[in-house]
């Protein structure tokens, strides 16, 4: 994960000691100057009925602040489409030589429904003026802390059908990597990644592609839940694309007792074992460029077979593959065929002999190969040579044509909406 760097402020947290940090206003310190420039804000949030696996993600916004009387408010500075639309309007609530303290509990009171990655085949290619926002009701800060170059903010809140939520919010200052190179998405005729939201260059409608950078290691975290006798299992699903990209990219650490999805410093794997879905992944990227910032995966004990050890470990490979897949951002390919990609669904036979092909280093399958270094290292791609590609929403685009509704223990994981896997 690439780091924020460099918030100069130094973010005084007015919630620092222990009796605050579950109060329900817990103001962070700023100065006016600090708040001229441009922020970034990220969202995700979780069902506490459903652990992990009420996760969601909410579109990521570049933002900046102007100052309103006895407040701020927070305005939308990204695309042309969104630009000056008011987002929260956050009350000034003290404000000495040392900065201006905001009450963000009290202006955060709404989040974008829409989840920050999409697909042209869901949202379309033009941007739309009205997104649908959640509210919040009976708000409570849960904790605020500077962390790292971040303003790093948990809430509670009830949305409107009364279900209760915990919402993650991470805030600093836009600073886009210098190095990046977004890869523009014409179309998802011959393969398919997650993408921005459509933005205008030029005078024209451009998706970019959702992808990590590639200058430092791309690293993910074991949960320290996953047991042992699968963990071996999970970093080789994980270590596959390594051999997609030709190159050692990814790294697999363990991650530290207490550190679980979503973290702020782990893309971590996260093994869960009760919810309502199945195993699944989400990503949280710069919203004009299309780089990842933050990956969470979800691994559901009970959507892997049940019997014998080594079967179980190769069903499992298969399925951290797909998942982690989706975190590097790719999409669904379910046009027909033998399997050209982990990207795929598959009957248990034909998941069980990818986990034994993972296991035994084999090379990457030629979809993945091909398709992610394009994207990545923008090699060049013989479409000629490509296997057929159809993603989750295009017409006539089904994983088992003949069964719309598999068995979650033949599929592994769910797929049904763009933040599904």
């Amino acid at each position: 994960m690439r780091p924020l760097q460099g918030f100069a402020l130094a973010l005084l947290i007015a919630a620092a000691s222990p009796a605050a940090r579950a109060t329900s206003s817990a103001p962070a310190c700023f100065s006016p100057r600090e708040l001229g420039q441009r922020f970034l804000l990220q969202t995700n949030y979780t069902d506490e009925q459903n652990s992990g696996q009420g996760f969601m993600t909410s579109r990521s916004r570049v933002v900046r602040f102007e100052r309103d009387g006895a407040a701020y408010r927070m305005i939308d500075d990204g695309g042309p489409a969104q630009r000056h639309r008011l987002l929260a309007t956050i009350p000034v609530h003290d404000e000495t030589q040392a900065g201006v303290a905001l009450d963000f509990n009290a202006g955060f009171d709404a989040i974008h429904a829409e989840e920050d990655r999409t697909g042209e085949d869901y949202y379309g290619r033009v941007a739309k003026k009205d997104t649908p926002e959640l509210r919040l009701s009976d708000r409570r800060t849960l904790s605020v802390e500077c962390h790292r170059s971040s303003l790093v903010f948990d809430q509670e809140a009830t949305k409107e059908d009364g279900t209760r939520i915990v919402l993650h919010y991470y805030l600093g200052p836009y600073r886009p990597d210098p190095g990046f190179q977004p890869f523009e998405m014409p179309n998802l005729q011959h393969f398919g990644f997650y993408e921005t939201y459509p933005q205008q260059r030029d005078g024209r409608w451009v998706l970019y592609a959702m992808k990590f950078g590639t200058r430092e290691p791309i690293e993910f975290a074991l949960s320290a839940a996953i047991p042992t006798v699968y963990r071996a299992a999970v970093r080789e699903g994980a270590l596959y694309w390594n051999r997609a990209f030709g190159r050692t990219l990814i790294r697999v650490v363990d991650a530290p007792p207490d550190v679980r999805a979503p973290s702020p410093d782990y893309n971590v794997i996260e093994w869960v074992t009760a919810g309502d879905y199945a195993s699944t992944s989400y990503i949280q990227s710069d919203p004009l460029t299309g780089q990842i910032l933050h990956a969470h995966v979800f691994v559901l004990r009970e959507t892997m077979m049940d019997g014998d050890l080594s079967l179980q470990n190769d069903h499992l490979r298969y399925i951290v593959a797909h998942e982690v897949g989706h975190a590097l951002g790719l999409r669904h390919n379910f046009a027909p065929g033998r399997p050209a990609t982990v990207m795929d669904y598959f009957n248990l036979e034909q998941i069980l002999t990818i986990g034994r092909d993972i296991h035994a280093g084999r090379p990457a399958l030629p979809y993945d190969r091909a398709v992610i270094r394009h994207v990545y290292f923008g090699e060049p791609l013989d479409v000629a040579a490509l296997p057929p590609f159809c993603t989750d929403n295009q017409k006539g685009c089904s994983p088992f044509p003949r069964h719309p509704k598999p068995p979650v223990e033949v599929l592994g994981m769910k797929g049904d909406t763009p933040a599904g896997d």
